[in-house]
């Protein structure tokens, strides 16, 4: 039996000529230590996954895996100029911090832990990427615990960040690190399920036979938009994410921390999948 042990949620939107809200206060009061060098998308993970760990009992086997849909793209970004435009050789810590698994190193440093790092990107569904790979690793017994978290920087300036991405011109942009500590546990936490499906109406059969009053629905981003439409008919007011949060690459984790951060009652769930690769809902129980 998998259980979410705690969570810590963080979404902040970037409003049109604002300057990106600073970390490092923040990361003064959570960190083990100052890190040097270390860009925003660090930031981010160190923040989140350890207010995620704050007052947890974290064993040195627990698995650290990190999603995100666009990775550290602020580094990227710098690293494509200096190549491109500059034409100059990139600094070594720019280079190595294009790299996701650098903010699983910092995270593990920061965290004192030992047991496996991954870093998995998928856009649109990197919750579910990061979820996947947990679970079957606790189910397996590879670890005891783990840490899982979904990182989404946004890069100044917005107009040249939503460009990259095909957004709309006023599209609000918005940054996040949010996180849930997993175990194998018989009680202290809610419960967390994952079921496959290989047909969509089995899916549906599945949600109707479980939904009660004052339950919650979240459909991926990822999924296709008729059927994610189709499955939101009848749920009404209680469908998950909310549109005014902003563009974030998986919304859904906003929707699955937030949940547990406000303690919310009743179930929720999170559809995803398509007519190629199938279905799959997780559901987080009470």
């Amino acid at each position: 039996m998998i259980q979410v042990i705690s969570a810590s949620h963080y979404l902040q939107t970037i409003p049109d000529d604002t300057s990106l809200p600073v970390l490092d206060p923040i990361l003064k009061q959570l960190c083990r230590e100052p890190f040097r060098r270390i860009d925003r998308f660090i930031q981010l993970a160190l923040m989140g996954s350890a207010r995620c760990a704050a007052g947890q009992s974290l064993r040195k086997d627990c698995g650290i895996y990190l999603g995100s849909g666009l990775g550290p793209i602020g580094n990227n970004v710098v690293i494509q100029k200096r190549l491109i435009h500059d034409h100059e050789i990139p600094k070594p810590f720019n280079f190595i911090n294009t790299l996701g698994s650098a903010a699983g190193y910092y995270v593990a440093r920061n965290l004192d832990l030992q047991g496996q790092n991954l870093f998995i990107s998928r856009r649109g569904a990197s919750l579910q990427a990061v979820l996947n790979m947990a679970m079957v690793d606790l189910a397996l017994g590879v670890v005891s615990q783990a840490l899982v978290g979904v990182v989404e920087e946004v890069t100044l300036p917005l107009a040249e960040h939503r460009r990259r991405q095909g957004l709309a011109a006023d599209m609000l942009m918005a940054e996040g690190s949010d996180w849930l500590l997993l175990q194998n546990a018989d009680e202290g936490g809610r419960q967390l399920h994952l079921q496959r499906f290989a047909e969509f109406m089995e899916l549906q059969t599945a949600l109707k036979s479980t939904w009660c009053d004052g339950d919650t629905l979240c459909c991926a981003r990822s999924m296709e938009q008729g059927m994610a439409d189709t499955l939101q008919q009848g749920y009404g007011s209680n469908v998950s994410p909310d549109s005014q949060w902003g563009f974030h690459d998986s919304l859904e984790t906003v929707s699955l921390t937030e949940f547990l951060v406000e303690g919310r009652q009743g179930n929720l769930f999170l559809a995803d999948g398509d007519t190629e690769r199938g279905w799959s809902l997780f559901h987080l129980g009470t």
